[in-house]
């Protein structure tokens, strides 16, 4: 099973979209609309029941994709050290 990890531009994350495949993430992911406007920065994880910061990203969404594989603890850290200009450009790239 696998489930969506969600990032803010501050670190925070949440969860949703469990599925059986990567693929049926991605596609929750791709029809969410506005449901997560501001949580702007997609990943996918292995979904072992609970969530922890230990757990490892195993697909991150454009234009973070070079976060894959880092744990979710790494990608808060990453994201709380940049400046709003960086992330803005991150968003809008």
């Amino acid at each position: 099973m696998y489930k969506a990890i969600l990032f803010t531009g501050d670190g925070v994350w949440t969860t949703d979209f469990k599925s059986k495949t990567k693929e049926e993430v991605e596609k929750k992911l791709s029809e969410k609309g506005s449901m997560y406007y501001f949580i702007p920065f997609e990943g996918i994880i292995v979904d072992k029941g609970s969530t922890n910061e230990n757990q490892r990203v195993i697909e991150m969404g454009y234009p973070l994709e070079f976060l894959k594989g880092k744990t979710i603890r790494a990608i808060k850290k990453w994201l709380q050290s940049q400046s709003d200009e960086d992330l803005y450009n991150y968003i809008n790239s």
